[in-house]
Order: C-alpha cells, then sequence, then structure tokens
C-alpha cells in the first residue's frame, strides 16, 4: 500500500488512516488532558506520516512509527501549551488579593517552607535580591520559587473556585 501512495495513488492513504486511527486515537485520548485537541493532533500525526511516507522503512510496521510520530506530537503539544508566569519582581494584584485573603493557610498548605518564606518575604515589600541575601541563595533561585508558588496558588484558587 505504501508502495502504491509512493507511486502518487494517495486514495490507499485513506486505507492507511482507517486502519490506523483507531490505535493512535486511544494513545493519544488518554495522553491529552484536552480532549476537543484529540482531531487536531491525529489530523497532524497522520499528515506528518504522510509527508514522511518516502523515507520510511517498508521492512518495518507502520504502527511503531505512528506511534513514535504521536510521542513526538504529543511532547510539542505539551510544550506549547505550558503555562507560563512572568518573573516580575512585583506581585499582581489579583496575586496580592489571592495572598491577602483570610483563607491564606489553604493557599500556603499547598507551597513548600521555601516558597512560603519568599512569597512573605515579597507581600513585605523585600524585592528578589534582597530576598536572596537575606535567605542566602541565589537570585535565580529565589525567581524560580516565586514562579512556582505562584502557579500552585492560581492553581488551588482556580480549583477553590469550582
Amino acid at each position: 500500500m505504501i508502495i502504491k501512495i509512493r507511486q502518487g495513488e494517495i486514495d490507499y492513504f485513506s486505507h492507511i488512516v482507517k486502519k490506523y486511527s483507531g490505535k493512535i486515537n486511544k494513545l493519544v485520548t488518554a495522553k491529552l488532558f484536552n480532549k476537543t485537541d484529540v482531531d487536531d493532533l491525529l489530523q497532524n500525526i497522520f499528515l506528518k506520516f504522510y509527508k514522511a511516507i518516502y523515507r520510511f522503512d517498508l521492512n518495518k510496521p507502520v504502527l511503531p512509527y505512528l506511534y513514535q510520530i504521536a510521542k513526538n506530537e504529543l511532547k510539542m503539544y505539551y510544550r506549547s501549551h505550558r503555562q507560563s508566569l512572568p518573573l516580575s519582581e512585583e506581585l499582581k494584584d489579583e496575586e496580592k488579593d489571592l495572598i491577602m485573603i483570610d483563607d491564606l493557610d489553604n493557599y500556603l498548605k499547598g507551597l513548600s517552607k521555601d516558597q512560603q518564606t519568599v512569597l512573605e518575604l515579597l507581600v513585605d515589600g523585600f524585592d528578589h535580591q534582597e530576598i536572596a541575601r537575606k535567605l542566602n541563595k541565589p537570585v535565580n533561585t529565589i525567581k524560580t520559587l516565586v514562579r512556582r508558588a505562584r502557579l500552585k496558588i492560581k492553581s488551588i484558587h482556580e480549583k477553590n473556585r469550582r
């Protein structure tokens, strides 16, 4: 079938899609949290396979090759959807509100001791350099602690709102 596709009979590619889409769909669905993106990923996987059809080794089975493409597409998907936060010196107003709320203990429980300490110092008005000196840690470590704490607080806050 792959030989026919290479010879320009692209209608045969639909047979490959029909034959393997169920198994690839199961893999992608199991690994993906946002189920609405499954169809897009499946389309990308088979498109990548189609583009690489001339490099495909005819002596090897198709399914493992498709699984590898699927794994790579999932990695790329998660990289592009990774949550990121700025490492600015000041907490945003909404983050100050989160930290200043009455139920502060619920938010701090999920944080490490270092993250709690760094956030408390930030709220007290210290900047990253001052906190680094005070805790005898590199500035980049302080920034990382702040970023991770922000992500955890945001996650906890979103769970509590539901």
